[in-house]
C-alpha cells in the first residue's frame, strides 16, 4: 500500500511542487501510520501536547497501565484524579481526557461514529472540548485517523521541516505554509 500511495503522490508532485517531488523521490515510500481506536488516539494526542515524543510515550504507558492495560473511556473515568495526575497528566490534561471520555461514551462508540463524519464536522464537535484546539484536531486526524489529506500549519516541526527542505522563510505566517501544502492535496 505504501508504494501505491507514494507513486500517486509523486505523480501529483511532478507538476504541483517540483521541490517536494525531489524530496519524496529521494526519501522513497514512508510507512503510513496505523490508526489506533479513536478514543485512544485522541487521548494520546492530548497527552502529547507540548511534550517530547519520549515523555508522551512514558505518560501514555503509565496511563494505560493505570487503566489495567486497556485505554477505554469507562476505565479512564473510573480512575480518581490522583491516579491521572500520578500517571503524569497535568490537571488541565486530566480534565480534558475525562471530557473526551464523556463524549466517547463508555465503549467509545460515540466518538467512533463522530469520526465517520466529514473532518469539518468532527473538528467542530471536538473543538468544543476545553483543551482541544486546531493543532490537536490536526494531529488526531493525521495520526489517529490516518487521514492522508490533513496538514497542520501551526505545527512547529512541520514548519521547520518545510523551511529546511523547501526553502520557505522561517518568519512566514502559518497561512503561507498552508498554501504551500495545498499543492500536495490529492
Amino acid at each position: 500500500m505504501y508504494e501505491r500511495v507514494h507513486t500517486a503522490f509523486l505523480a501529483l508532485l511532478v507538476t504541483t511542487d517540483p521541490d517536494m517531488h525531489r524530496l519524496a523521490q529521494q526519501q522513497g515510500p514512508l510507512p503510513l501510520p496505523v490508526p489506533r481506536p479513536p478514543f485512544e488516539a485522541l487521548v494520546r494526542t492530548v497527552v502529547g501536547q507540548q511534550l517530547s515524543v519520549q515523555a508522551a510515550s512514558t505518560i501514555s504507558a503509565r496511563l494505560i497501565s493505570a487503566c489495567d492495560g486497556q485505554l477505554e473511556p469507562c476505565r479512564l473515568q473510573a480512575l480518581p484524579m490522583d491516579a491521572l495526575r500520578g500517571a503524569g497528566l497535568s490537571r488541565s490534561k486530566a480534565d480534558c481526557v475525562l471530557r473526551i471520555a464523556d463524549l466517547a461514551g463508555p465503549d467509545g462508540h460515540r466518538l467512533e461514529k463522530l469520526t465517520e463524519l466529514p473532518a469539518a464536522e468532527w473538528r467542530k464537535e471536538l473543538l468544543q472540548i476545553k483543551g482541544l484546539g486546531p493543532w490537536s484536531c490536526d494531529m488526531f486526524g493525521m495520526f489517529g485517523l490516518g487521514d492522508l489529506d490533513m496538514f497542520s500549519a501551526k505545527d512547529l516541526g512541520l514548519r521547520n521541516a518545510m523551511v529546511a527542505s523547501l526553502g520557505m522563510g522561517a518568519i512566514e505566517k502559518p497561512a503561507a505554509f498552508e498554501l504551500r501544502a495545498c499543492r500536495w492535496k490529492p
